[in-house]
C-alpha cells in the first residue's frame, strides 16, 4: 500500500497554527519543564554553559582534548544529581506537551501533566530501547569493519554509521507522540508504530528538521550574540543572570517548535495511516 507523503508546508503551518492555539497553555508546560531547568542549570551549573577554552598555539592537541573532557567529567560527576533532575522534567514536559496537543479531546493543562507522568517511563524505557538496539546492529559491525579494513575503512564505517544513526533517529522520531497521544504504554510497540508512519517519508522528514533547525538556529545565533554583547557591557553579574535568561529563553523557544512540528508531522502521517481511519470509522 502506498504511503501518504509529508507535506513540510502543511506541518509547518499545522505547528504555527497549534502554538498559536495553545499559547497559553503551551507556554504553561515551557515555563514550568523547560525554562525554568534551563535557567536553573545556566545558573547553577554555569561550567556547561562556558565550556573550557581551546589550547592555545603550540600545545599537543591530544593532552588539550584529555584535560577538556577531563573538566567536562568532572562538572558532570558533581552536579549530577541537579542534572539529572533537570533532565527527568525536560523529559516529562515533552511528554505533557505530546498529550496536551492530542486530537482526541481538549485536555487541560492538568490533564496533559498526568498523561505526561504517566507516559514517561515508557518513553525512558524505548529510548534505552532503541540505544542499546542501535549500538548492538550499527556499532559492533562497523566496529569490526573498522578493525579489520584500515583508516580508510574506519573513516568510512564512520560516515556509514553517522548516516545510520541519523536514519533511525528520524525512524524512531515519532515514539513519544505514540506513547503520548495512542496512550501506547509497551516501548517495542510504540518504536514499531514510529517505524510504520515514517514509512516512505525518512528522507522528507530528516530534511524537514535540519532545514527547521538550520534556520531557527541561525536566527537563535544572531538574537543570542546581540544581546550577549549589550548584557556584557553591564557587568558581569548582569551577564551571567541576563546570558543564562536569554539562553533559557532560546532553548525554550527551540525545543517547544521542535516539539509542536513534531506533534504535527506524527497528526499528517497518522491521519493517512490504516489504523487510524479504521479507528475514526468505530
Amino acid at each position: 500500500m502506498a504511503h501518504r507523503k509529508l507535506d513540510m508546508g502543511l506541518a509547518w503551518t499545522q505547528a504555527t497554527g497549534l502554538i498559536g492555539a495553545n499559547r497559553d497553555t503551551i507556554g504553561a508546560i515551557a515555563g514550568l519543564f523547560f525554562f525554568l531547568p534551563s535557567l536553573a542549570s545556566a545558573l547553577l551549573v554555569p561550567e556547561l554553559g562556558n565550556p573550557p577554552q581551546p589550547a592555545p598555539a603550540g600545545a599537543d592537541p591530544q593532552a588539550a582534548m584529555r584535560a577538556m573532557m577531563d573538566q567536562m567529567s568532572a562538572t558532570y560527576a558533581a552536579n549530577w544529581p541537579l542534572l539529572l533532575a533537570l533532565v527527568a522534567a525536560q523529559f516529562v514536559g515533552s511528554m505533557s506537551l505530546f498529550a496536551l496537543l492530542t486530537d482526541r479531546g481538549n485536555p487541560t493543562v492538568g490533564e496533559a501533566l498526568r498523561t505526561g507522568l504517566a507516559s514517561t517511563p515508557s518513553y525512558l524505557a524505548a529510548q534505552v530501547i532503541a540505544v542499546l538496539g542501535g549500538a548492538l546492529a550499527i556499532g559492533i559491525p562497523l566496529g569490526v569493519i573498522s578493525a579489520l579494513g584500515g583508516a580508510a575503512v574506519a573513516v568510512l564505517a564512520v560516515v556509514a554509521a553517522m548516516v545510520m544513526i541519523v536514519y533511525v533517529m528520524v525512524k524512531l522520531s515519532l515514539a513519544a507522540p505514540v506513547i503520548a497521544i495512542e496512550g501506547s504504554r509497551n516501548p517495542f510497540a510504540a518504536l514499531g508504530r514510529s517505524w510504520q508512519l515514517t514509512k516512505g517519508n525518512s528522507l522528507r522528514i530528516a530534511l524537514f528538521i535540519a532545514l527547521l533547525l538550520l534556520v531557527i538556529g541561525i536566527i537563535a545565533a544572531l538574537v543570542t550574540g546581540v544581546l550577549a554583547l549589550v548584557l556584557a557591557a553591564l557587568g558581569d553579574t548582569a551577564a551571567t543572570i541576563g546570558g543564562g535568561i536569554v539562553n533559557a529563553l532560546v532553548n525554550t523557544l527551540l525545543t517547544v517548535v521542535f516539539l509542536v512540528v513534531t506533534v504535527a508531522i506524527y497528526r499528517q502521517l497518522a491521519a493517512a495511516s490504516p489504523e487510524r481511519a479504521a479507528e475514526l470509522f468505530e
